[in-house]
C-alpha cells in the first residue's frame, strides 16, 4: 500500500509540474500519505493535498465562481470578436487530478487482487479517502 501510495503521489507531482500548477510550490509539496490498520488489517488509505489544487482542475477560485465559468467564455469570445471590455478573468482550466485518479484506483484494484467494486468503498473523487474492506 505504502509504494502505491507513493507512486501516486510521484503520477499527481509530475502532473503538477508538466501543466504548470503552483506557482510557490506549496500545492506540490502539500502532499501526504497514511494508512490505518486495524487488527494486522488495511482499513484505510488516505492521500491529501490542498484543495486549492481541486480548484484548478475545477476551473474555479481566483475570482471566477463555479456558476460563472461559461459567462466567462462567453465574455472572453466577445471580447476577441467585437473588442468590448466585460468582465474576463484570465484563468485556463487545467485538468491534473480525475485521469490519474481512475488510473491508479484501478491499479490499486490489480495490486489487491481483487475487482474494485468489491474492494473500494468511497468516493475518491471528492475526499481523496480510499476504504478497503479487509
Amino acid at each position: 500500500m505504502d509504494g502505491w501510495q507513493k507512486y501516486t503521489i510521484e503520477k499527481w507531482q509530475k502532473e503538477l509540474r508538466k501543466k504548470r500548477i503552483g506557482v510557490t510550490e506549496t500545492l506540490y509539496r502539500s502532499f501526504e500519505k497514511a494508512v490505518s490498520v486495524r487488527s494486522g488489517e488495511i482499513v484505510e488509505s488516505n492521500l491529501k493535498f490542498l484543495m486549492y489544487g481541486r480548484f484548478r482542475d475545477m476551473n474555479v477560485g481566483k475570482g471566477l465562481k463555479a456558476f460563472e465559468r461559461a459567462n466567462n467564455t462567453a465574455a472572453r469570445n466577445a471580447a476577441r470578436r467585437y473588442g468590448t471590455q466585460g468582465r474576463v478573468v484570465n484563468r485556463v482550466q487545467k485538468r491534473w487530478l480525475n485521469k490519474i485518479n481512475a488510473a491508479q484506483t484501478y491499479r490499486l484494484s490489480e495490486i489487491l487482487g481483487i475487482r474494485a467494486s468489491d474492494a473500494l468503498i468511497s468516493d475518491f473523487n471528492t475526499t481523496q479517502n480510499v476504504t478497503i474492506n479487509g
